[in-house]
């Protein structure tokens, strides 16, 4: 009975022991997932310098805004920037020198279980910056952080069958680590796990540094690494579609990674058009300043005094005073002028030269009085052409008035 109660308090022991030990940390998938050497240029392209295990990809779209360019690959070293490397020697790094990219990594995983769900994972630092100081980043670009998993093993970046993680906030990756994490089911045999970055515009510098990626079964404790406890993972499981690019799988290197140089780093001229569009808009008194001639038209307001004061039209007294002389010439008091007419003819006709009285006839009456009515008729004649021609300069004087007020305005 001792020795029964001796092995029942063993096995109780050795049961709790069992409980008590805590589960194995699965293997993680990703090879080489510290991204260290060696690392070689991808293609025979000098400015690709690529950790082995892990293939670039890119988007080349000049005309695309902000303009994309090939990146720069290459090995963070520990030794020269410890900020930039969070375990191990090396962390991947790729970058943009006054342009923007829309670029990555990938890896294919072979050798999963179809209908298992997977958990990728990857620490990111960013450095986005107009100043050449490292740290801290001056005016960075929203770099646009995205890791995702093809569960179909294809290695298209811009396939629709990527599940994207959300966009890393830029306060939770600029100038210091974050961590990532997307989640997918397997349809295949093999997945591919994708990073990507898109910076929003052409800064200065837009580098990203990758390091210590995980790939494990979802719900399973991560590997052991030497590095700090992860903080609140980046979410999401949701699917997040990628952008419409339209490049080909097969990615084209342009000459160099020179082009980067020519487009110009829109920090300087991104901040620059704020300031610049609000002055034009407080400026609007260009517009305002028409108005001043259009209300104080003193020209239409002084058009009315010359209306009013036409003095030529009413004193077109010279006409009526041109009428009053016709008039008072008019009534002829013809017989008074007749007695000088008859002296005159009297003493031409070559007569006894005596004058003769009123009343008395003259050697010769009819032809005397004749010549009084012509007389008469020419200095009527010569009165109603005076007054026509005075007339005719009245009216030259009043059209030359009108038209001179008209004229003004």
């Amino acid at each position: 009975m001792r020795r029964l109660a001796y092995i029942r308090a063993l096995l109780l022991v050795g049961l709790l022991l069992a409980q008590s030990r805590p589960a194995a940390a699965q293997t993680n998938l990703i090879r080489n997932p510290g991204f260290e050497a060696p690392y070689s240029a991808w293609g025979g392209i000098g400015p690709i310098q690529v950790a082995h295990e892990w293939t670039p990809w890119w988007s080349e779209q000049p005309d695309h805004n902000p303009p994309w360019y090939r990146p720069e690959w290459k090995p963070a070293e520990a030794q020269f920037f410890p900020n930039r490397v969070l375990s191990g020697e090396r962390a991947q790094q790729w970058f943009t020198f006054h342009a923007s990219h829309y670029a990555g990594m990938y890896q294919q995983v072979f050798n999963v279980v179809p209908g298992v769900r997977y958990q990728f994972s990857v620490y990111a630092q960013v450095w986005s910056s107009v100043e050449d100081d490292p740290y801290p980043s001056v005016l960075p670009a929203n770099p646009r952080l995205q890791i995702g998993i093809d569960p179909t093993g294809n290695w298209n970046a811009f396939s629709g069958d990527i599940v994207w993680s959300g966009e890393a906030p830029m306060n939770a990756v600029i100038d210091q680590w974050g961590y990532m994490v997307v989640e997918a089911t397997a349809q295949n045999n093999v997945i591919t796990v994708f990073m990507k970055t898109s910076p929003d515009f052409a800064n200065k510098h837009n580098d990203t540094y990758w390091d210590n990626a995980n790939l494990i079964v979802a719900g399973q404790a991560p590997p052991p690494t030497n590095t700090p406890a992860p903080p609140t993972p980046i979410p999401s499981d949701t699917p997040v579609p990628p952008p419409t690019a339209v490049p080909s799988d097969t990615p084209v290197p342009p000459p160099t990674a020179v082009p980067s140089d020519t487009p110009v780093p829109p920090p300087t001229n991104t901040p620059a058009p704020a300031t610049a569009t609000l002055p034009p808009t407080a400026t609007l008194p260009p517009t305002n300043t028409p108005i001043p001639p259009t209300e104080t038209p003193e020209p239409t307001a002084t058009e009315p005094p010359p209306t009013e004061t036409p003095a030529p039209t009413n004193t077109a007294t010279a006409t009526a005073t041109v009428e009053v002389i016709l008039e008072t010439i008019e009534p002829t008091e013809g017989p008074t002028a007749l007695p000088a007419a008859t002296e005159v003819v009297a003493a031409d006709s070559g007569g006894s030269g005596a004058v003769a009285e009123p009343g008395e006839a003259t050697g010769n009456p009819p032809a005397a009085v004749e010549e009084a009515d012509s007389t008469a008729a020419s200095s009527t004649i010569l009165v109603v052409l005076v007054g026509g021609l005075a007339l005719v300069l009245t009216v030259v004087v009043l059209l030359l008035v009108w038209r001179r007020i008209t004229g003004a305005g």
